[in-house]
């Protein structure tokens, strides 16, 4: 057992770790399609790890470039399928998307991806774990550390590399609650959280505005200060209640 096995099994005392090829059917890099002489497959579309929303779930682009025909057989075998995880294996950000359903076209991957593939029967918990756990700051901090091929400055990550990860054992069959729904409020609560952020910023800047203001309206607007003062309070007293809220919820 390394250090980081070690480490994971203090994290998750109860849970045995095992690799990640043991929950996979298949890991591999994502392979070209528009190869050879035959080319006639036109209905497909490729995706990049640029498009995901803000779930992680691969969205395809309103108006995707086409990039003309395809090998009929590579379609075959690099089509990706509900379910599937993948991630960029340059560089070291080692962005995370999952595959989802009810795609127009064929969708296939770049070639700057690995592929994650999953038995069937560990379809509907499993790849969004295993994306929730790549994703992790330590995780990727450990996977930069695996990396063994490509220059200092266009790192690769391989995919036998990535087998070889060791993860936290998730069982479906023993859970007892929908990890779907708990890994999604998570997402819906940060999205949130950010949209809060963005908007406290835009508080900030509007009472900034108010507090140079002050002079301006001592001076020239003496006859509204009543209703100017008015408003400050309301103000004060709705961002004491938001902060007291905010308080309780964390």
């Amino acid at each position: 057992m390394n250090k980081f096995e070690e480490e994971l099994q203090k994290l998750f005392p109860n849970t045995k770790i095992i690799k990640l090829k043991d929950i996979t059917t298949k890991i591999a890099t994502i392979s070209k399609v528009r190869i050879g002489q035959t080319r006639t497959f036109s209905e497909y579309d490729e995706i990049s790890l640029n498009d995901l929303d803000a779930y992680g779930v691969i969205t395809v682009p309103e108006n995707p470039k086409y990039l003309g025909p395809a090998n009929y057989s590579s379609i075959g075998s690099q089509r990706l399928l509900e379910g599937d995880v993948v991630l960029t294996h340059r560089g070291s950000v080692f962005k995370v998307g999952v595959v989802g359903s009810e795609y127009k076209k064929v969708i296939v991957g770049n070639n700057s991806m690995i592929r994650i593939q999953f038995p069937h029967a560990r379809n509907k918990y499993t790849p969004l774990f295993v994306q929730a756990y790549l994703q992790l700051p330590f995780v990727k901090e450990y996977l930069n550390k695996q990396i063994t091929c490509g220059s200092k400055e266009r790192k690769i990550l391989s995919s036998a590399n990535l087998a070889e990860l060791p993860i936290p054992e998730f069982e479906e069959k023993k859970q007892t609650f929908d990890f779907l729904e708990l890994y999604y409020d998570r997402i819906s609560m940060t999205l949130q959280a950010q949209k809060l952020l963005d908007e406290a910023a835009r508080i900030i800047k509007t009472m900034g505005v108010f507090k140079e203001s002050v002079i301006f309206d001592a001076l020239n607007k003496s006859d509204e200060m009543e209703v100017i003062l008015a408003r400050d309070k309301r103000v004060l007293v709705a961002m004491g209640k938001l902060r007291m809220e905010m308080e309780a919820l964390v």
